[in-house]
Parts: structure tokens; C-alpha cells; sequence
């Protein structure tokens, strides 16, 4: 199974790691991608992964939505 082509070795050896994160198995070149589309911020705490990346009521990370029954 192949990756994604890494920016530094050239090889298909960038795998995602957590989230939208990915790291280079072969040089170890890592890549992070900030949450809230790019604009940072610090989010409210996600109630399924636990991290801090709850924008909009939605997860950045693990994709979970938060709606309230109608």
C-alpha cells in the first residue's frame, strides 16, 4: 500500500497519521494541519476523541457532530 508522495524524499511513503496529519515513514517529514480550516483557535473539547478541535459543532478531528433532537 502506497502513501502519498512526501515533499522531501520524493518517495510514496507520506502517510496520515492522526486526523488530517501525516508523516513520512522513510525521511520522518511531518505535516500538521491547524484546526478551525487553518484559522487556529483554540476549540471546545470534543465529548468522542477529546481533543480540543470542536468548531461550528463539529469535530475537525474525528468528524462528530453535536445537534440538539427537535
Amino acid at each position: 500500500m502506497a502513501g502519498k508522495l512526501c515533499p522531501n524524499c520524493n518517495e510514496l511513503t507520506f502517510f496520515k497519521t492522526k486526523g488530517n496529519d501525516r508523516k513520512c515513514s522513510k525521511c520522518g517529514y511531518e505535516m500538521t494541519v491547524p484546526p478551525n480550516k487553518g484559522k487556529g483557535g483554540r476549540g471546545k473539547k470534543c465529548a468522542n476523541c477529546g481533543r480540543l478541535t470542536v468548531f461550528n459543532n463539529k469535530c475537525t478531528s474525528c468528524g462528530a457532530t453535536y445537534k440538539l433532537p427537535k
